[in-house]
């Protein structure tokens, strides 16, 4: 396809516009690297360099502005050299990300003055979306079930779609929850609907945390299971949430991290402990989860006794981590 001279993308949910980046780029026919900014933080020369200069190794690239409409006023104005003409090797996006009022996404005013965003408008090169809405839950889950051969009993459709959270990566999350709840099932059921929007309070980073820090397990069981997990149900979950952490912390210590939004206070624990544990840990906890999910599934062991060996691994990778650690120390 022709691709845009640049894109402008104005949506608040962050996972809707991460994928409408990635359909945009497959579509266009070119490999693309990508290398993303910060609206929020300073563009300095590494993002001139970026937009303006085609890559050393001859590849294309994708330049990521995300929460652009951070960005100061003074930018804009700025940009319209860069914008002027076709860079085939450069695809800038710019990714405004604040919530829409009545009229729609609220743009800078130093942008709209912009030409080059008045070009957007009138090309198709701005997509706008206000994010999930409850009319967008049918076609994602027919989608979502289809994908996986998947069916629904009267109802369930309506159901699940009501308990989502109108949020692209939350209800991904909740959804992955639910795959690996069915075990063997294909069809999806109405009561399958309370397995979903009801854990936000269920906290895996909180759970790896009290283990590592060498708590007593018996005050961890207590605080973690009796506290979050209100009843069997909820072990999938469980194990959706750590195979997550898992994955961030991996993508931390792989340097792969410049998408991954956190507080500070919580990204500079996520690697600290990622550092810990090191690749070899890191590869264990993905171990312990799987291990836990298809002990349950196969039947060899119970809901509680999965958690149990689960909880046991867990202080055993973390136990070691931290005895490496002490003998590091000076």
């Amino acid at each position: 396809m022709d691709r845009p001279g640049f894109t402008f993308l104005a949506c608040p949910d962050p996972e809707i516009i991460r994928a409408r980046i990635d359909k945009l780029l497959t579509e266009s026919g070119t490999a693309f690297g990508k290398d993303v900014f910060w609206g929020d933080e300073e563009l300095g020369p590494a993002f001139w360099n970026a937009l303006t200069v085609g890559s050393l190794l001859g590849g294309a690239k994708a330049v990521v502005v995300r929460r652009a409409e951070a960005c100061p006023a003074e930018l804009w104005p700025k940009l319209a050299p860069a914008l002027r003409g076709f860079n085939p090797s450069v695809w800038p996006f710019f990714c405004l990300e604040g919530a829409f009022d009545r009229k729609g996404p609220k743009i800078p005013k130093a942008l709209a003055e912009q030409p080059y965003y008045k070009v957007a408008e009138k090309r198709g090169w701005l997509f706008a979306s206000p994010g999930l809405t409850p009319r967008d839950m049918g076609p994602l889950l027919a989608d979502w079930a289809a994908g996986r051969g998947l069916a629904f009993e009267p109802g369930a459709a309506e159901r699940l779609a009501a308990a989502l959270p109108l949020d692209l990566a939350r209800a991904d999350n909740e959804l992955a929850r639910l795959e690996l709840s069915l075990g063997d099932r294909t069809t999806v059921e109405a009561a399958d609907a309370a397995q979903c929007g009801g854990h936000e309070a269920l906290d895996g980073f909180a759970f790896l945390d009290a283990i590592s820090s060498s708590r007593d397990p018996a005050a961890v069981w207590r605080e973690i299971f009796d506290k979050q997990l209100a009843g069997e149900e909820m072990v999938f979950p469980l194990i959706g949430l750590l195979l997550y952490e898992a994955r961030t912390m991996w993508r931390i210590a792989s340097g792969d991290d410049a998408d991954i939004r956190l507080p500070p206070s919580v990204l500079q624990k996520k690697r600290a402990m990622a550092r810990r544990l090191g690749a070899a840990g890191l590869a264990r906890l993905f171990e312990a989860a799987f291990a836990a999910e298809a002990g349950i599934k196969s039947g060899s062991r119970r809901t509680d006794q999965a958690l149990e060996a689960l909880t046991a691994e867990l202080f055993r990778i973390f136990g070691g981590a931290n005895r490496a650690a002490g003998r590091a120390s000076p």
